[in-house]
């Protein structure tokens, strides 16, 4: 199976001004970005799709291939899909690595890449692991994920998923009466995407669904359609960078995974 990573990356952020080139352990964010997904089993081809020259100067410094795309695209997966066009090649598959995941994990990137080669009728797939702890859980920038009994998403959202009843008391934190072991029966989504070109196409061409709108989750676009994405469980958590306070972070990441 041939497939494209693709890492939609961007130098404006008002949060973090050229954050894609922001040192981390000593390199380039978007170069563990690119590191991950060129190791990464069962990826043909990776590239990073900007809209700045600063970026496309420093990826192809390191070795790496990058594509200039249109600045007017609104989200990462515009982008993806915009490369998928330029190239004009044939893959089987796509998977988009967001270009602010630099602790994203080669084998996470595998497992994606895996489930829709053994699983050919699957138009999506997607990567969940294991919350490190209760606040993480109850943190609105933690997205959780229900499965059904194939692994398919039945739902993502930003509140903690599913809710755990209690028999006497009905509030929206529940913490109070989780039980030991039941941080188990959670799951967190990781910021990683694998499609099909023809599901890529198909996704962009949707409007976007209230629910997405509500959540500001992308993904619920593509469940609301009716597209089944699975979901590959995988030990290795991941973190984004949104601010400069978060770089510290990534780093101990990166360090515990022994890549740094």
């Amino acid at each position: 199976m041939r497939t494209l990573a693709v890492l939609p990356s961007r130098f404006a952020s008002t949060r973090f001004p050229g954050k894609p080139l922001a040192v981390i352990a000593g390199k380039p964010m978007i170069q563990w970005v690119w590191e991950a997904a060129r190791t990464a089993e069962g990826v043909t081809r990776v590239v990073v799709a900007t809209d700045d020259a600063r970026i496309r100067t420093a990826v192809e410094a390191f070795g790496g291939e990058a594509l200039m795309t249109d600045p007017a695209l609104p989200s990462g997966t515009d982008r993806v899909a915009a490369v998928l066009e330029m190239l004009e090649e044939r893959f089987d598959a796509v998977v988009n690595i967001q270009g602010d995941e630099p602790a994203m994990h080669p084998q996470t990137i595998a497992a994606v890449v895996r489930l829709l080669r053994e699983q050919p009728e699957l138009p999506m797939g997607t990567a969940a692991c294991p919350f490190a702890d209760v606040e993480e859980l109850f943190s609105p920038n933690a997205v959780k994920v229900v499965t059904g009994a194939r692994g398919r998403a039945l739902y993502f959202s930003r509140s903690p998923i599913p809710y755990l009843r209690n028999s006497h008391v009905f509030q929206a934190d529940f913490r109070p009466w989780m039980q030991p072991g039941q941080l188990a029966l959670f799951k967190r989504h990781l910021g990683i995407y694998a499609y099909r070109p023809e599901a890529l196409r198909a996704f962009t061409a949707l409007p976007p669904h209230p629910l997405e709108q509500l959540e500001m989750l992308e993904q619920l676009r593509a469940l609301a359609a009716g597209m089944a994405i699975g979901v590959a469980e995988t030990p290795h958590p991941s973190l984004g960078v949104d601010v400069p306070g978060d770089v510290p972070a990534v780093e101990t990441l990166l360090r515990a995974q022994g890549r740094a």
